[in-house]
């Protein structure tokens, strides 16, 4: 299976996240996906950026999820 990564700056992340507990937010991102788009996610992160794995085919599901989501 295709997987492509999406990757996020940590700055711009919306006010609603709270950037001092990182793994919070990748848990946040993942069930939104799961829950709002049926989506499987991996996500991880480093000092600067959190890094979103998510099946190719699914692209567009997790595309305008994370839209809605103000991500992108």
């Amino acid at each position: 299976m295709e997987t492509t990564s999406i990757r996020l700056p940590i700055h711009t992340l919306p006010e609603q996240f709270d950037r001092s507990r990182i793994t919070v937010v990748l848990d946040e991102i993942e069930m939104a996906l799961m829950d709002d788009g049926g989506v499987y996610a991996s996500t991880s992160a480093d000092s600067f950026t959190i890094t979103v794995e998510v099946p190719t085919h699914q692209l567009m599901d997790t595309a305008s999820c994370l839209k809605d989501l103000g991500l992108v």
